[in-house]
């Protein structure tokens, strides 16, 4: 009785050998990967991890209405002018305290707030760069009078409405 030849095990069979091991190596790679995002690891090392502190919470803020302001802009060829409503934003523990040194100084902020706009023109009023640099401007001026020789409480100047025309 004569035994059949069998067949070599030729290159087909040697890449489909491959195909297993290649899939275990990237199961694994990924799985260590993403292990990190899951698992604590360095807590499984033993090492202890310090708690990252948390951002700072802006304060409890209130807004102080301060009123509107109606001023003449300096243009040449037409008559322009802008028409604001303004809000003060403080902490809530310093409402009281903002809200008296407002009242007591509002006729000089108004002035000075008037003297200052009055000398802008329509490009410096004009877009949100224009108005986000009058707000600061705005607050430092208000700073000036409201806090001279201490830290201000002002967090921020509001416009509850802003026109240009």
């Amino acid at each position: 009785m004569a035994v059949a030849p069998q067949p070599s095990a030729g290159p087909a069979a040697k890449k489909r050998g491959k195909l297993p091991l290649i899939v275990v190596c990237l199961v694994g790679i990924s799985a260590g990967a993403g292990l990190p995002m899951v698992v604590n690891v360095p807590a499984l090392l033993g090492k202890k991890v310090e708690a990252k502190p948390k951002p700072k919470h802006d304060h409890n803020t209130v807004a102080i209405p301060f009123g509107d302001v109606v001023v003449n802009l300096a243009e040449d060829r037409m008559n322009r002018y802008l028409r604001m409503k303004i809000a003060l934003k403080v902490d809530e523990e310093e409402e009281k305290a903002a809200i008296l040194l407002v009242t007591k100084h509002k006729a000089a902020l108004k002035s000075k707030l008037i003297s200052y706009l009055s000398g802008k023109s329509l490009k410096d009023v004009s877009g949100s760069v224009g108005v986000n640099k009058l707000q600061r401007e705005i607050l430092e001026r208000f700073e000036d009078i409201l806090y001279p020789d201490a830290e201000s409480r002002l967090r921020e100047v509001l416009f509850e409405e802003y026109v240009v025309q």
